[in-house]
């Protein structure tokens, strides 16, 4: 699609978003309460955050912006960098947490 429409001007990109916390998902972590698995997912994110519904809105809207008209036959990740994450530092940060000095 990106060979067929780039000549006419309009570019073709995927977005693959990762863990999106939804409003259902909200809610299924409000009746579980269990923080200490949130904050574990959450250091996940070299963000420390999970994705939220905006993100991935906020791509499309850049995606649809002319300066981003050189962009195109591309699949953009919307992950917060969590394949860049190294485990290691997740439970270093356990590890500080849990007994409040450096092992």
């Amino acid at each position: 699609m990106t060979i067929d429409f780039g000549p006419v001007g309009i570019t073709v990109n995927t977005i693959a978003p990762g863990h999106m916390v939804t409003d259902n998902m909200e809610k299924l972590w409000a009746e579980v309460r269990n923080e200490a698995g949130f904050r574990l997912h959450k250091l996940q994110y070299p963000v420390l955050r999970t994705g939220e519904s905006a993100d991935v809105a906020h791509t499309v809207s850049f995606l649809c912006l002319p300066q981003a008209s050189f962009i195109t036959g591309v699949v953009l990740p919307v992950y917060g960098g969590h394949s860049i994450q190294l485990q290691e530092n997740i439970i270093l940060e356990i590890k500080i947490t849990s007994s409040g000095t450096r092992s």
